[in-house]
């Protein structure tokens, strides 16, 4: 009919109020929540004092399953931290707030600089799969074969026990803790001294890697040694 106009087709034969494919639209405008306000502006007065009652409660719940039940602090020590002084931690702490400004410093090593250190599938030769084995390695001390030597990145000290420093019996160039308490490793390697090494360490791989004037050394942990 010439009578009835559709301003949705902008054309005649149905008016826009008949107009299904405009209702389907609304409709699915709707769903997708992007008529809410607008719902909300022609729901009746009781549900609309309903929903505001509602909003705020549900705000709370949610402030209240967010909030953390307590803080747990981290736990720190070291020379990795600043050392025992409670003036040179504070002095260590004011230090990383800056440390976005400082240039790198030169490779520690003699290494080249476009040395890269990878890790690759060949990399898992001799691992058994799948584990959760610490990284635990044998090194060559001042001509002692030192067993069972932890590497452990979490560590903010390099910790050398009382048991396996009697048995060295020669000044320590690395700055250790020594640790009078029974423990099944006889030290472990921490941060400082990855770092000092500038080594990078896999636990997947079992496998420490670190730059060396020939190229890129390895150290490999022991699984055996580590699941006794």
């Amino acid at each position: 009919s010439i009578e009835k106009y559709c301003r949705y087709h902008r054309d005649h034969g149905h008016d826009t109020e008949e107009c299904r494919q405009l209702k389907n639209q609304i409709e699915d405008l709707i769903r997708k929540g992007h008529l809410r306000k607008y719902v909300d502006r022609d729901a009746p007065q009781g549900r609309r004092e309903q929903r505001r009652e509602e909003a705020p409660r549900q705000q709370v719940e949610q402030q209240q399953q967010q909030q953390p039940r307590g803080v747990i602090h981290t736990i720190s020590g070291g020379v990795a931290s600043g050392g025992d002084d409670s003036n040179a931690r504070k002095a260590y702490g004011r230090q990383s707030l800056a440390v976005q400004q400082v240039p790198h410093s030169k490779r520690l090593r003699t290494g080249g600089d476009e040395e890269v250190i990878s890790f690759s599938e060949a990399d898992y030769e001799g691992v058994r799969l799948p584990h959760d084995d610490p990284v635990v390695v044998t090194l060559l001390v001042e001509l002692f074969t030192m067993k069972r030597i932890l590497i452990d990145n979490g560590s903010s000290a390099d910790i050398l026990y009382k048991h396996a420093f009697d048995q060295l019996m020669i000044p320590v160039e690395m700055t250790f803790l020594v640790v009078d308490t029974p423990s099944p490793y006889n030290a472990i390697i921490g941060r400082p001294g990855l770092n000092l090494l500038e080594a990078i360490v896999s636990t997947r791989h079992l496998l420490m890697k670190f730059p060396t004037r020939f190229g890129v050394g390895e150290v490999r942990g022991d699984q055996e040694v580590a699941r006794r």
